[in-house]
């Protein structure tokens, strides 16, 4: 009966929100939801492009240092967007 009684008390407690700040989160999910889909996009196509051509097995270290680099660069594109947006 907890979850029910927390549950009765989030939706009272809850309010809609302004367009303003709808606005807002629906950017917000728009850009993850495009920045996860292109990342998925690139992987994919990484991934068909070495099916395609015959290589031999990579070594592990290099796959985690190839996907550390990828994601640093990911995420250096992302705090300049939002430092860009602030200002």
């Amino acid at each position: 009966m907890g979850f029910i009684s927390d549950l009765a008390r989030t939706l009272r407690v809850t309010r809609k929100p302004d367009a303003k700040v709808y606005r807002a989160t629906l950017k917000v999910v728009t850009v993850g939801f495009t920045l996860l889909g292109a990342i998925g996009y690139v992987f994919q196509l990484v991934s068909a492009s070495f099916q395609m051509v015959r290589i031999g097995p990579f070594p592990r270290d290099v796959a985690v240092i190839v996907l550390a680099a990828l994601a640093a660069v990911a995420l250096g594109v992302a705090v300049y967007l939002r430092r860009r947006a602030a200002v």
